[in-house]
């Protein structure tokens, strides 16, 4: 039928031509030099994953002038930006 293709057999290469395809993976990989820019990325983003999601000397800050009264929060604004965020 026109447009329509079905394999109904497995189709087997031949001997020679599998030796050489295999011959050919086995060839040695080609050497790669990365720019300074790229080592530069490949550093901080090294640096990005050990540091911490949260900076808890900040969380402590926070909680210490939160509980002093130095900084006050409106939770109205506070519920709107969260309302904002979430629902995008």
């Amino acid at each position: 039928m026109i447009g329509k293709i079905s394999h109904s057999q497995p189709v087997a290469m031949p001997t020679e031509a599998t030796s050489k395809t295999a011959a050919s993976k086995q060839a040695t990989p080609a050497q790669v030099e990365l720019s300074h820019e790229m080592k530069s990325l490949q550093s901080a983003k090294q640096s990005m994953e050990s540091a911490p999601d949260v900076d808890m000397d900040k969380v402590a800050e926070m909680k210490a002038m939160l509980k002093s009264g130095n900084v006050s929060v409106s939770l109205d604004s506070l519920a709107d930006s969260m309302i904002d965020f979430y629902q995008g």
